[in-house]
């Protein structure tokens, strides 16, 4: 690149006036980010008469950093204000600004541009993007479709207003918008895909799926047409046909979402020792992750309660990657409730050691210790530690609030647990709160809360316990609950036998 720069320049030298020559040092200046030098030859280019390709340095400027931007910017600013009727210079400066996010100012330059320069479609085009950056999308929708109307052929304008109708929810007019761009441009692969698409999402599936045919037919956007048939069989109910299409995905976007949607069908189809020898062979294939591929085998066994080959992977997995956070930590639980505590401890204080600060490990083996162990004390300064590291996490405030009830501290657990539950309503939680409640005599506010979330998880293994030890009648009452007749006649009861008091609800404990 430098070679080619310095013969630029002897190029210059030599035929000063040679447009060409300022075009390619032009383009050299801006690879380096010499924005000053690149401008000084598209100037120079400008009264050579020639091309001067205003806006290449604008378009680039949307990936370039900040301060590159606003570099770029000033250099535009200086040179419209050289040449003021220069509608490629305005608009470069306009779209420079964009790329700043600086809309108002963009719409500033671009009308009136626009007003002088109405047949200006890439300046249209511009002030539709700069309104739908704004914001203001029915504007933008309305005012790329009148513009649409006078550049029916231009593609970067009806893809944006195709865009922007799919946005709205505008789905037959997006589907008018592509196929109107492709009975101009019937070889653009990426308009057939985004029509195809637009096609299936109005529940056209036959016309769709013979869209993203032809694509495939044509080695045009395949995975992608692949990726959407899958989607149509599976939804549809043929699941072997939407495993074979899913595997025909190899790149792009929706690779791993088909990886794992055709690792998951093949569970379900009870295929487990084929999805197994797939995986096994894309870890060995070049390019592959194979990390990603262990974790996903692992979540595949787990929910299909393979537990003996989901240990088996995962000791594989932790063998080939042997500090991996994710594989230590789903080990040691699965460990935890297989009973193995060493395990887990061993596990957890691997991932303590690796990371000194992971909250999340400290706060498991803590809490752990404080529920299923008597080495409550050295629980508690696990769980200590990781609320200095994490002090609001819910779960470890829960840990917090569970050891410190197991140290018989149960008002100040009562703190932490209102605390955690205030945050997140978790049926552990629930439990827990609720039995502290319970051991200082708040029976009706215990009842409260673990009915309340026992209605959003009535199966919540923990909850169950806890009610059952403590309030087994509450289980009867919440599966058999009174008639209206019956809580009448229980209020009326009630009121004549004790006094009217205001009820009250229960606050949360001060700190």
């Amino acid at each position: 690149m430098e070679a080619i720069k310095e013969m630029a320049i002897l190029w210059v030298d030599i035929k000063p006036d040679s447009i060409p020559a300022h075009q390619l040092l032009t383009y050299q200046y801006s690879l380096s980010r010499e924005y000053e030098q690149a401008m000084q030859h598209i100037e120079k280019i400008i009264e050579l008469g020639g091309d001067a390709r205003v806006d290449g340095l604008a378009v680039s400027s949307s990936a370039l950093p900040l301060e590159d931007k606003e570099a770029i910017l000033l250099l535009y600013q200086s040179l419209y204000a050289k040449y003021p009727n220069n509608h490629e210079i305005g608009y470069s400066y306009a779209l420079t600004q964009r790329n700043l996010k600086e809309y108002d100012a963009a719409l500033e330059i671009i009308e009136p541009i626009l007003n002088a320069a109405p047949e200006f479609e890439a300046a249209s085009v511009l002030k539709a993007n700069v309104l739908y950056d704004k914001g203001q999308l029915e504007e933008a929708i309305e005012y790329a479709g009148d513009k649409f109307d006078d550049f029916p052929s231009n593609h970067n304008l009806g893809r944006l207003y195709a865009t922007m109708l799919i946005e709205n929810k505008q789905l037959d007019d997006a589907e008018e918008v592509f196929y109107s761009l492709l009975t101009k441009y019937p070889q653009a692969s990426r308009l057939k895909l985004s029509h195809a698409i637009v096609m299936l999402e109005n529940k056209k599936v036959e016309e769709a799926s013979a869209a993203f045919e032809q694509l495939i037919d044509s080695n045009q956007h395949a995975n992608e047409a692949y990726y959407y048939l899958a989607r149509i069989a599976d939804s549809q109910g043929n699941f072997n046909d939407a495993i074979d299409l899913y595997q025909k995905v190899s790149a792009g976007v929706h690779y791993e979402v088909s990886l794992e949607r055709s690792s998951f069908l093949m569970v379900h189809n009870e295929q487990q020792d084929e999805m197994l020898n797939r995986l096994a062979e894309l870890r060995k294939k070049p390019g592959a992750s194979p990390l990603k591929l262990w974790l996903l085998e692992v979540k595949l066994l787990s929910s299909a309660g393979e537990t003996d080959r989901m240990n088996a992977s995962l000791n594989a997995a932790i063998q080939a990657f042997p500090e991996d956070d994710q594989l230590l930590y789903a080990r040691a639980m699965n460990r935890e409730a297989d009973d193995d505590l060493a395990g887990m401890e061993q596990d957890l204080r691997k991932l303590i050691e690796l990371n000194p600060n992971n909250a999340i490990a400290i706060n498991a083996l803590g809490y752990t210790l404080a529920d299923r162990t008597d080495r409550t004390q050295e629980a508690f300064e696990l769980i200590q530690k990781a609320l200095a590291l994490k002090p609001n996490n819910p779960a470890i405030l829960d840990s917090m609030g569970w050891v410190l009830y197991r140290l018989k501290q149960n008002k100040e657990a009562l703190v932490f647990l209102f605390k955690a539950f205030q945050q997140f309503q978790d049926g552990e939680v629930a439990a827990h709160l609720g039995e502290v409640l319970w051991s200082l005599n708040q029976t009706t506010e215990a009842r409260d809360v673990w009915s309340n979330v026992l209605r959003k998880y009535p199966e919540h293994e923990v909850l169950l316990e806890t009610i059952n030890r403590l309030d087994p009648e509450l289980l009867i009452i919440i599966e058999n609950p009174p008639t209206e007749d019956e809580q009448a006649t229980n209020k009326e009861t009630s009121s004549a036998s004790t006094p009217e008091t205001e009820q009250v609800t229960p606050e949360a404990p001060k700190e």
